[in-house]
């Protein structure tokens, strides 16, 4: 038996960077994110005993062999995936792990939250352990910032885990409640009728962008503290629009969630989705940067009956562009049958044969 498991991606309208240290633990924050069809992967199976760990990443052509999961090495291109790999597998078991993705490295989607979802959820269907969503997102989160150490917060990994489109609630002194957000059916149709994902081809570096921000915050004089407070309140109001159906509301709070990220830092600001807001003027009602900023993809709501204006656009500028569509799954793991032994030794020569390139 093979174990395998699909989570989405999400994009982050409002309040994203308030889930992170040390505002949420300061202050509170709150995010509004939408798991979104587009997918990562994860694929696991057991091995016979003595086989080794095997590991390898579709997306980055990476692999990486080891005895057991204990003499994984604590650093590489792999390390998210041999964090998940030391804590959750059992000692002496043998192991081949394969994830693929969607979504290009830096797409500020959130993607390694989603992975570590998938993962954590491929391995839970393949060694018997049932956890609810929230908790399969708490441990992708815990393995992310606190045994890998990535800075961050952990909107991306409850996004993935529970789909669909949600409040995240910090609060002060710690502790987080997510909630979905009750929307209705029009509204939805609407959002996805006059939305596009736009990629220019720019990828950003979330943990360095963190970085930057976290520095600024304790300085004197930082528009940085501002600019959280304002991302935190446009989150509250970007609910009460959706949930009321106010849209008109929705597109401020997208507009000033936009500026407000860019005023976090200038590692946060996009000159090429600048390029695209201009281009585009009064085609689109509002956009915003995902994710930590600085790059990735930049969430378009264009007026209503525009969309196929903006997306020829867009296309003219030389980016890429996809359509919008919520996913209300969430991550989700099934039984697949088995690699045969063949193709384990495949996997077996790829990861070979990338640890000979060094």
């Amino acid at each position: 038996m093979r174990a395998f498991a699909r989570a989405p991606v999400r994009v982050d309208p409002a309040g994203g960077g308030t889930d992170a240290p040390p505002f949420c633990v300061d202050h509170g924050g709150k995010v509004v994110n939408f798991g979104v069809k587009r997918h990562v992967f994860a694929r696991a199976q057991r091995l016979d005993p003595g086989a080794g760990v095997l590991i390898y990443s579709r997306d980055l052509r990476a692999g990486v062999r080891a005895r057991n999961s204990e003499s994984l090495p604590a650093e590489g291109r792999l390390e998210l995936l041999q964090g998940f790999v030391k804590k959750l597998l059992p000692p002496g078991e043998s192991l081949l792990l394969v994830t693929s993705s969607e979504v290009p490295p830096g797409s500020g989607l959130g993607g390694s939250g989603a992975v570590g979802v998938a993962v954590v959820a491929a391995l839970d269907r393949l060694l018997g352990v049932q956890r609810s969503k929230d908790d399969t997102a708490a441990v992708a989160n815990e393995v992310e910032r606190m045994d890998l150490g990535y800075p961050g917060g952990s909107q991306d990994s409850y996004g993935a885990a529970r789909g669909g489109l949600n409040l995240l609630e910090y609060h002060p002194g710690g502790g987080m409640t997510p909630r979905a957000i009750e929307v209705a059916e029009a509204t939805v149709r609407r959002l996805e009728e006059d939305s596009l994902l736009v990629f220019t081809g720019a990828a950003h570096v979330s943990g360095s962008i963190h970085d930057d921000i976290r520095r600024s915050y304790h300085e004197d004089g930082s528009k940085t503290l501002e600019a959280m407070f304002t991302l935190r309140d446009e989150a509250e109001r970007m609910t009460r629009a959706l949930e009321t159906g106010a849209l008109d509301g929705y597109a401020r709070a997208l507009g000033a969630s936009c500026r407000a990220l860019y005023d976090l830092h200038e590692s946060c600001d996009s000159t090429e989705h600048r390029r695209v807001f201009k281009e585009l003027g009064e085609l689109a009602l509002a956009g915003k940067t995902c994710g930590a900023g600085g790059g990735g993809f930049l969430l378009l709501y264009a007026r209503p009956g525009c969309r196929q204006e903006c997306l020829a656009r867009v296309m003219e500028l030389g980016a890429e562009a996809w359509p919008f569509e919520f996913d209300f799954d969430g991550v989700k793991s099934s039984e697949e049958g088995a690699w045969s032994e063949a193709e384990v030794e495949e996997y077996r020569r790829l990861i070979e044969g990338c640890e000979a390139q060094g």
